[in-house]
């Protein structure tokens, strides 16, 4: 089990040792001041060099999250997911998936088809709480950019925003960014391919950071 632990700690450091990034992550990499903010942690959601190799601490706080194989702790429809300091206790926001609806019909007068097959939605209800601030992030960001998928076999999907940006309306839209205090509601829409998948989402898109997964 341990070994298996450490293992995704490595995970979760990978972004960091291997400096890869998305095309969203380059488009709003963070400032030099941002990528300070988390020095002395070997879990930097940042991204940014870290310190230290993953600690003993480390590997008991991703363990007690119940991460899988992939790094992300599973969350069902209509359970809180929670944004924790893996330092104390603090809880940065909270954030539910009221609805995970497939085969979603789009409302935007110009949406154009999906791309892979169809478009699946998450209709999600954030917290976000004042001590976000301590965590490295100044808002809580929540688009389909910061998205990733796999298909009912779990082999990765290149390209989940596909034409998803086109479905709905900014109105019905998750607002981003949510301030620390501010709760908001809305929709992210994924492009994905018919069938079962599933789609996690980390904090500022940084693949190899730890994350949050739905399946449908």
């Amino acid at each position: 089990m341990k070994k298996t632990v450490y293992t995704l700690a490595a995970l979760a450091l990978a972004i960091t040792a291997s400096g890869c990034t998305s095309a969203a992550d380059e488009e709003a990499a963070p400032s030099a001041a941002e990528a300070t903010q988390n020095e002395g942690t070997s879990i930097d959601p940042l991204g940014g060099t870290p310190s230290a190799a993953p600690t003993e601490k480390d590997v008991d706080f991703l363990e007690d999250l119940g991460v899988n194989d992939r790094g992300n702790v599973t969350v069902e429809e209509n359970e809180q997911a929670v944004f924790k300091d893996p330092k104390g206790d603090a809880e940065f926001a909270e954030f539910t998936a009221t609805n995970v609806t497939t085969n979603f019909k789009c409302t935007a007068k110009d949406a154009q088809p999906s791309i892979n097959g169809q478009y699946v939605a998450l209709d999600f209800d954030v917290n976000a709480n004042e001590d976000l601030a301590e965590s490295g992030f100044p808002y809580f960001y929540l688009s389909v950019h910061e998205f990733r998928a796999w298909d009912a076999k779990g082999e990765p999907i290149p390209d989940p925003v596909g034409n998803a940006e086109s479905c709905i309306t900014d109105k019905e839209r998750v607002p981003s960014p949510i301030d620390p205090g501010d709760s908001e509601k809305g929709l992210v829409v994924l492009d994905v391919p018919k069938g079962a998948g599933t789609a996690s989402f980390t904090l500022g898109g940084f693949q190899g950071s730890y994350g949050w997964e739905w399946s449908w």
